[in-house]
């Protein structure tokens, strides 16, 4: 097969593709994510000394969104993935997942015999001193609490699952791979997105009723520290 017959079919598949999204409906986001974007963008406005553009002589060129250039794109994405984009699998004691290029899906090995709603609603009865409560959400299946530091801007995020609402949730894990954790005999996962001078990170882990979350602006260690004093909320039902 030529080139030129290789690019003619390329742009055909490639036009076909993008003619099925010209009158798509506009993508309504869920408040899980709404509420993910809004803490990313937040951590990268107080980081952006870190992350500032080059400035320099270098002329700078601008890509046209034109319908020709996303053609053009899409054939180099269908190459990329037929040049191979390996999805590899692994397995802890309470957790599986599917390893993407830059994210991790994860998923809850037994989700048998637990609630299948929140019956026992947990919290964290030993924040750091100056946290305050951020926002909040909660329905029959999760519990989300944020929580906010106003002089020092560190945030928390404290999430309850019901295994069966839990299932096919994406993890970051470009550049990062999870470690094993234990909180208080329950193995769990880690992701370590901290640097020099900065501490970010986040856990999961399976209590053996729920699957629970925690994500804030300390290191592994202390993160781990504070999931050991998740208790339930007396008299909550």
């Amino acid at each position: 097969m030529s080139e030129s017959v290789l690019k003619s079919i390329l742009e055909e598949s490639a036009r076909l593709e993008w003619v099925k999204y010209e009158h798509a409906q506009e993508h309504v986001f869920s408040k899980k994510h709404e509420r993910k974007m809004k803490h990313v963008f937040k951590l990268f406005e107080r980081n952006d000394c870190k992350l500032k553009p080059y400035i320099g002589s270098r002329p700078h060129y601008h890509f046209r969104f034109t319908k020709r250039n996303i053609i053009v794109l899409l054939a180099v994405i269908f190459l990329a993935a037929l040049a191979g984009c390996g999805v590899t699998y692994f397995t802890s004691k309470n957790f599986y997942g599917k390893v993407n290029a830059d994210n991790t899906e994860l998923f809850v090995i037994n989700t048998e015999n637990c609630p299948s709603t929140i019956e026992d609603k947990y919290y964290l009865p030993c924040l750091p001193d100056g946290y305050e409560v951020s926002g909040t959400d909660s329905t029959p299946f999760y519990e989300w609490i944020s929580y906010e530091n106003p002089v020092t801007e560190q945030t928390l995020t404290f999430c309850q699952f019901a295994k069966v609402s839990f299932d096919s949730t994406h993890y970051d894990t470009e550049n990062q791979k999870f470690q094993g954790i234990n909180i208080n005999g329950h193995s769990g996962l880690c992701l370590d997105y901290s640097s020099q001078g900065y501490n970010y990170a986040g856990i999961v882990w399976d209590n053996g009723d729920y699957i629970f979350e925690l994500f804030g602006e300390y290191s592994k260690n202390e993160l781990c520290d504070l999931a050991k004093t998740a208790k339930v909320i007396e008299n909550n039902k």
